[in-house]
């Protein structure tokens, strides 16, 4: 069982496709909010499918278990090495665990604070013509919602702000749900 799980991402540039200005001309926006909405989206589809479409070039997880557990990289597609440490008398010491790059998995022991991370650039998952609609129609319903978007009153910030379940409103007032459902990671 997970007892702490905290997430840190750093992305490269959004996928030049669908274009902010196509959007922002469909909604009746400008260019900028249909960027900045466009970057949103793009967490979105991330977060409901579990793999990242953008170059991910750092990542620090700080997890923590409860008991002896093979854990999965959260997200996909996943990295080709790991730095692992453990919180030891005040400080982060190197660690050694077995992690398999091409599953993702990591042997965690329990009660004992990890931090994994990895510096080397890990390229975006492959998009596909129903991610890139899914995208563009995601941006284009919450543009034309306007600014009192109700769908996300309890949003916070960070990656743990979005869930499926906080998302499924959106994605289903905009078809971008069913265009994802083939995309999904289990």
């Amino acid at each position: 069982m997970i007892e702490l799980l905290e997430t840190s991402y750093t992305f490269g540039t959004d996928p030049a496709e669908p274009v902010a200005s196509d959007v922002a001309l469909e909604a009746g926006s400008t260019e900028a909010e249909a960027e900045t909405m466009l970057g949103a989206a793009w967490q979105q589809a991330e977060s409901f499918t579990g793999k990242t479409y953008r170059t991910t070039t750092s990542a620090t997880v700080i997890v923590k278990v409860s008991q002896p557990t093979v854990w999965t990289w959260p997200r996909y597609p996943f990295p080709e090495a790991l730095t692992i440490e453990a919180y030891s008398q005040g400080a982060w010491v190197p660690w050694s665990e077995t992690y398999i790059p091409s599953a993702g998995l990591i042997e965690l022991e329990p009660f004992t604070l990890y931090r994994l991370g990895h510096t080397d650039n890990v390229p975006g998952a492959t998009i596909t013509a129903a991610v890139k609609q899914a995208v563009h129609n995601l941006a284009l319903y919450q543009l034309m919602q306007g600014p009192s978007r109700r769908e996300f009153k309890s949003q916070q910030a960070g990656d743990s702000g979005f869930t499926r379940e906080q998302l499924m409103p959106v994605l289903y007032g905009s078809g971008a749900g069913a265009l994802l459902a083939g995309e999904v990671r289990l």
